[in-house]
C-alpha cells in the first residue's frame, strides 16, 4: 500500500509540507514498539477529518508528501541520524515544511542539524517527560536519552516542558547552561516563549503527554501536558514565532487500542496547520 497521511499522498512538487517516516527503536530499553510509530500513525490518520474546526477550512491542501522511510533495522543511531538529516534537508531544499515521524527520539538531532544548517538561529522547543540531556548513555552519544543534549548542540536557545525524570548529570547541565531552560506540568506560555528564538523546531516525544491521554508510549510517566494544555502552547509559538519544522517520536502502539495513533496522528495535523498557515490564529 502507498504511505500516505490522511486519504490521499501529495506528489512531492505539490506538497506543503512533507512527512519523513523513520520507523527506528536501535537504542530504545524499556518498552519496545517505537519502530511500529510511524506505520500507526499513518494508518490512524485516515480516521482524521482534513477540515480543521479551528482554521475554518482544510489545512492539507492538495495533501501532504509522504517519503520513502528512513531505513531502521539494527544500524547505528548516528547512522540513522546522518539519513534523517539528509532526508529533512531534502525537504528543506524544496522550500516545504519538514515533518518527522519516529521512531525513537534519538533520530530528531539529525533533523535539528539539517535545520540549522539552513536556519543559523534556530532554537528548539521540545515536549517530552524526560530531560534526555545525558552526555552518552550506554555507550552511545546518541541514545534517545541523549536526544535533546545532541539537539542543544545545534540550537542557539532551547526549552522544553512537560519534563518530570532526569539524572543529576541532567540536572548538573541544566545548571550550567542558561540558554535552555526547562519546566514540568506547570508553566506560563510566555516564559517558554522568552526562553526561545524567532525561528523554532519543535520536538515532541509523545510522553510529554499525560498518559491516561496518551498511552502508547515506551516510557511512560506520572504527570503531563493535556491535549488542550499542549495545544494552547503550540498555538501561541506558531502565533508568535516561525516554526521551521518539527517532529512526532516515541509512539509506540499497544495491540487492541487505537486512542495513541489518533492522538499522534491529530497532533501532526494540528501543529501542521498551525505552522503552515499561523496568520490564521490571529
Amino acid at each position: 500500500m502507498e504511505l500516505q497521511f490522511l486519504e490521499h499522498n501529495a506528489p512531492f512538487e505539490n506538497a506543503q509540507a512533507c512527512i519523513l517516516p523513520v520507523p527506528y527503536e536501535g537504542t530504545v530499553f524499556f518498552r519496545k514498539g517505537a519502530a511500529q510509530g510511524p506505520g500507526a500513525l499513518l494508518k490512524g490518520s485516515v480516521e482524521v477529518e482534513e477540515y480543521d474546526m479551528e482554521l475554518g477550512f482544510e489545512p492539507i491542501g492538495e495533501g501532504f508528501h509522504v517519503m520513502e522511510p528512513v531505513k531502521g533495522g539494527e544500524r547505528k543511531p548516528e547512522e540513522v541520524s546522518a539519513d534523517v538529516k539528509a532526508g529533512v534537508g531534502k525537504i528543506l531544499g524544496a522550500g516545504k515544511l519538514p515533518i518527522v515521524v519516529g521512531g525513537e527520539h534519538s533520530i530528531s538531532a539529525g533533523a535539528l542539524e539539517a535545520v540549522a544548517e539552513k536556519v543559523p538561529d534556530v532554537s528548539v522547543l521540545c515536549i517530552d517527560a524526560h530531560a534526555d540531556l545525558r552526555d552518552e548513555f550506554e555507550g552511545s552519544r546518541y541514545s534517545h536519552a541523549c536526544a535533546m543534549r545532541r539537539m542543544m548542540e545545534n540550537a542557539k536557545k532551547g526549552a522544553q516542558v512537560g519534563v518530570r525524570s532526569m539524572s543529576s548529570e541532567c540536572a548538573d547541565y541544566l545548571s550550567k547552561n542558561s540558554n535552555l531552560k526547562s519546566w514540568g506540568s506547570e508553566f506560563a506560555n510566555s516564559e517558554v516563549l522568552d526562553a526561545l528564538g524567532e525561528n523554532v523546531y519543535i520536538t515532541i516525544d509523545l510522553d510529554g503527554f499525560n498518559p491516561s491521554e496518551m498511552p502508547g508510549v515506551g516510557t511512560p510517566c506520572p504527570g503531563g501536558l493535556s491535549w488542550g494544555q499542549g495545544l494552547e502552547l503550540l498555538r501561541e509559538v506558531a502565533k508568535k514565532k516561525k516554526i521551521v519544522g518539527f517532529d512526532v517520536v516515541e509512539l509506540a502502539p499497544i495491540n487492541g487500542e487505537v486512542v495513541s495513533e489518533l492522538f499522534a496522528a491529530n497532533l501532526l495535523y494540528k501543529l501542521a496547520g498551525y505552522s503552515l498557515f499561523p496568520e490564521k490564529l490571529r
